[in-house]
């Protein structure tokens, strides 16, 4: 494949197309404004050059596909190009999508606690030895194979800059989890109401058969998922049973009080929603709580 990505500064999409040109596709990409954090990764993977800013040239009838940042603006110059060569134009979701649609795709999505929970999944799959991609937003934050059945995402909750289509509605997973829903307003939507407009139509996106693991304790999720009428699996948690010792958390679990290098209680609340998707992936309940023993 010949990809090129109009807004390449963007972490989702510098993560991304490191992945792939990993795995032997061509890539291209540009942008105004390189993070400075992204900037040796980028090198360092031969995709950035000196230049800066937007190069019409960069769209050839060769490419495969144009992947687009969310914040990249109707009339910029490498997607007029695009446009008018008539080629497959992407969003970030929509490409993961078209890269994973043959994979089992488990989305994690929320306000606040969505890269804690991710985090502890991946733990657990790796402890376990089960093979799966990820996308999420840390650096090298993006993994891809042809083999892998499954593979976790980290739930962009940005909107495209095109038409303003909430990213999360995109991926179309057939796991689910939704932590939390805390609206601040940082000028991206208009309100409360059109923010929690983006994790109605996430569940409403979710493949019909699929199932939506959700926080019982935040209201608006609680709301949110019993209020769709998507057919799909219903799964609560909130937060376990525990003690507290001098500071020290133990879980409460059919084997007895298991200690954990967890210190916060909203961490054990992550971990039990964490706990329904490794079991939806094939791993058991002591063999995660065996690898839950070790995450700090």
């Amino acid at each position: 494949m010949q990809v090129h990505f109009i807004g390449l500064g963007e972490a989702n999409l510098s993560n991304l197309a490191v992945a792939l040109q990993k795995k032997g596709e061509t890539i291209t990409g540009s942008d105004e404004v390189f993070d400075e954090s992204l900037t040796s990764l980028m090198k360092g993977q031969g995709l950035l050059s000196n230049e800066t800013g937007w190069s019409p040239s960069k769209i050839h009838a060769q490419l495969d596909a144009v992947v687009i940042g969310s914040s990249v603006k109707q009339g910029n110059p490498e997607l007029v190009k695009a446009q008018e060569l008539g080629h497959h134009i992407f969003s970030y979701p929509e490409f993961l999508y078209e890269l994973s649609k043959y994979k089992t795709r488990v989305v994690v999505a929320g306000s606040q606690c969505k890269t804690t929970i991710a985090t502890m999944i991946l733990h657990v799959l790796d402890y376990n030895d089960v093979a799966a991609d990820y996308a999420s937003s840390a650096p090298h934050g993006i993994h891809l194979t042809e083999e892998n059945d499954f593979i976790v995402i980290e739930g962009d909750s940005s909107l495209s800059g095109i038409d303003g289509t909430p990213q999360l509605q995109l991926y179309q997973p057939n796991i689910a989890l939704l932590s939390d829903i805390r609206f601040e307003n940082n000028g991206v939507y208009s309100g409360f109401e059109n923010y929690v407009e983006q994790y109605s139509a996430y569940v409403d996106g979710i493949v019909k058969g699929g199932s939506i693991t959700y926080n019982e304790e935040d209201e608006e999720v609680r709301k949110l998922v019993e209020s769709s009428e998507n057919p799909i699996r219903k799964f609560l948690y909130g937060t376990p049973d525990y003690q507290e010792v001098d500071g020290e958390f133990f879980l409460d679990t059919p084997d007895g009080e298991m200690p954990l290098e967890i210190s916060r209680t909203s961490d054990l609340r992550n971990m039990a929603g964490a706990k329904w998707i490794c079991q939806q992936m094939g791993v058991d309940e002591v063999e995660f709580y065996e690898a839950m023993a070790t995450y700090k």
